[in-house]
């Protein structure tokens, strides 16, 4: 399906830097500016996270502490969603970190279990699913 299509003025440097992802990245303009607009609407909806390039993508993770916020959710599900004992077991994220990896998941359930499935893989499953991913000396 085909979406409606809107005009929009970029000022130069903003324009200059977008081209440079898109050509670096080997993407479209406009699906770099799109990538770029969604993930600033998130983190305008949950502040407290960020995102950063990792070796699957792009990944939200939780400000200050280099943390997936799918590795913050997956050990509050191990540890069958008690709050308190996240916050023992993850005193460095911080209350402030934690409510925010907590709202993202909210917010976005599916992507966060898709990204701990894919990192709970073993290194054939991996190696299956990503070929030549896991370099052999």
């Amino acid at each position: 399906m085909a979406t409606p299509t809107k005009t929009l003025r970029l000022r130069p440097k903003l324009r200059a830097e977008i081209e440079r992802i898109a050509k670096r990245t080997r993407r479209s303009f406009a699906e770099v500016t799109q990538d770029l607009l969604e993930e600033a609407l998130r983190m305008r909806q949950c502040p407290g996270i960020y995102f950063a390039d990792e070796i699957h993508g792009r990944e939200a993770k939780v400000a200050g502490t280099g943390l997936g916020v799918w590795e913050v959710i997956q050990q509050y599900q191990v540890l069958k969603e008690n709050e308190k004992r996240l916050h023992e077991t993850l005193p460095h994220v911080g209350a402030a970190g934690l409510k925010a990896a907590l709202l993202y998941y909210r917010q976005y359930p599916r992507e966060i279990d898709d990204a701990i499935a894919e990192n709970s893989l073993s290194f054939e499953a991996l190696e299956a699913r990503y070929p030549g991913l896991i370099r052999r000396a």
